[in-house]
């Protein structure tokens, strides 16, 4: 905490690094650190609504803590917010979403509407630096898509929901976006945003779970429509409900038209990305991701996906700085962990991956120690390259990959970095036609969270450097034109990475 400014808060200021409230007439009160990274994260926001999530994300690392916590520590800053600090600020319940600061004498939420514009985010040597969001709405560039002053604080919260990419991070986005529209029912996007939401938590759980959050995704989409006829974002909810396989191309033409009505929308952009890296078109990921990181305050999501995207599109360099600077922030985060983890491991540096992956104290809270060994053995067998530590790193993870989706990703690029290219192929045709074996639709059981549906199986990593001497493989064509990406190359008039040169 020692780095975080000192804060003006009304008659009061808060020294961070001391633990510190001081009043103007020079009276002191020390609080706890905890009461104090809360303090610091609802100042920062600007007056934006922090969610309960947000605040566990910054203030508890991540951690699981119960509604108790979080309540404690709100209401000891309120003891202090309206004794020791009379009143100088207050802490405003949003109910069901999170809190905001009120300084004495500012209207909560009063910010005039604001448009879309590329932020503080620098960029200097391929490294990326922070910028807190600071509660400014970063909706649309056209005057029509202005986000009204009343719900901005609420449009932000939600896309920064949005961003995480996880159920949790979704459910939080719906009820954000309900609110929106609760105040604002004529706010054509912020249907289309909560249609958008719905899809996407479709797209994270399995059945039964996913069939009414579609017909909710249809229903919010038609209410932009009424709105606004042709609602960009109410589109992209509709395409978010199809299965990429077949549809490539229409999910593309929908994104980029949405684009075209809102060009720096971060999530949008990484939407595109996510789908170019589907098809092969890795260098195209980057440059969008890269365009992302400009044009707002980067998720974590996209700092670790831009990574991926890096290493694919043969910038490893900036991969590799990137994901220090990510692990850095990120040391326990379960993708930041094992996306450096893999990278070390297919790049020729397995004793690295070995190093970070026998340090107990800093694996990822939550995986179980049995999923980390799996993957060890494999860092194991690269480092020494013997048969007898291959034989036992591929029979550990074929057996994973009968159990879960995410293992069978992960065995498949493990067979082709350990020169078994046969199992491999055996693998791949497991994973995405279910021959000769079923992988289950759960991607890492017993993890809770995370599904991929037998006819939606993802096909990024049949294009990334893990992957490259199947490409060379004559079997390499018949997957992926049985996957229809040869056909979306032939309609789109494009070539993937690995055929352009």
């Amino acid at each position: 905490m020692g780095e975080a400014r000192e804060l003006r808060l009304g008659g009061v200021r808060a020294l961070p690094s001391l633990r510190t409230l001081k009043r103007d007439d020079g009276a002191e009160e020390v609080i706890e650190p905890r009461v104090m990274q809360v303090l610091v994260a609802l100042a920062e926001a600007g007056g934006a609504v922090v969610t309960r999530e947000m605040l566990t994300q910054r203030c508890w690392e991540g951690r699981v803590v119960g509604e108790d916590a979080i309540n404690r520590v709100i209401s000891r800053l309120r003891r202090s917010a309206d004794g020791f600090c009379g009143g100088a600020f207050r802490i405003e319940t949003v109910t069901k979403v999170g809190y905001r600061l009120v300084i004495d004498g500012e209207a909560p939420g009063a910010q005039a509407p604001t448009k879309l514009g590329r932020r503080g985010v620098i960029l200097g040597g391929g490294a990326a630096g922070l910028a807190v969001a600071g509660g400014l709405a970063w909706w649309g560039l056209r005057d029509r898509h202005e986000v009204p002053a009343d719900v901005a604080p609420f449009v932000d919260q939600a896309m920064a929901a949005m961003r995480k990419g996880s159920d949790s991070g979704y459910n939080e986005a719906i009820n954000l976006f309900r609110h929106v529209v609760d105040v604002r029912p004529g706010y054509a996007d912020g249907w289309g945003m909560l249609a958008c939401a719905y899809a996407m938590a479709s797209k994270w759980r399995g059945p039964p779970f996913d069939k009414p959050l579609e017909g909710f995704a249809r229903a919010a989409a038609a209410r932009a429509d009424g709105l606004e006829r042709g609602n960009a974002m109410a589109r992209v909810g509709l395409v978010l409900l199809l299965t990429r396989s077949g549809n490539h191309l229409r999910i593309e033409r929908e994104l980029r038209a949405a684009l075209d009505v809102h060009p720096d929308q971060d999530l949008l952009l990484g939407v595109l990305a996510g789908l170019m890296m589907s098809v092969g078109r890795c260098r195209e990921a980057a440059r969008l991701l890269d365009h992302a990181m400009l044009s707002a305050p980067p998720s974590l999501g996209t700092l670790y996906s831009r990574v991926q995207a890096l290493w694919a599109a043969d910038r490893l360099g900036e991969a590799d700085r990137a994901i220090e600077q990510v692990f850095a922030m990120y040391p326990t985060d379960t993708t930041v962990w094992f996306t450096r983890f893999y990278l070390l491991l297919h790049t020729g540096r397995a004793d690295q991956a070995l190093v970070q992956g026998r340090n107990l104290e800093a694996r990822p809270r939550g995986v179980p120690a049995d999923n980390i060994e799996m993957v060890l053995v494999a860092a194991q067998a690269a480092a020494t390259r013997t048969k007898a530590d291959i034989d036992a790193a591929m029979q550990v993870n074929v057996a994973a990959a009968h159990r879960g989706a995410g293992f069978a990703e992960n065995a498949m690029q493990f067979a082709v970095t350990l020169g078994r290219i046969d199992a491999a192929f055996e693998l791949a045709d497991a994973y995405y036609f279910a021959k000769g074996f079923s992988t289950g639709e759960a991607r890492f059981p017993p993890l809770a969270g995370g599904y991929t549906p037998q006819n939606a199986r993802r096909t990024h990593l049949l294009f990334m450097p893990s992957t490259l001497a199947m490409r060379r493989d004559a079997r390499f064509a018949p997957i992926v034109e049985t996957l229809g990406l040869t056909r979306y190359w032939d309609e789109a008039g494009v070539k993937p990475d690995y055929l352009a040169g």
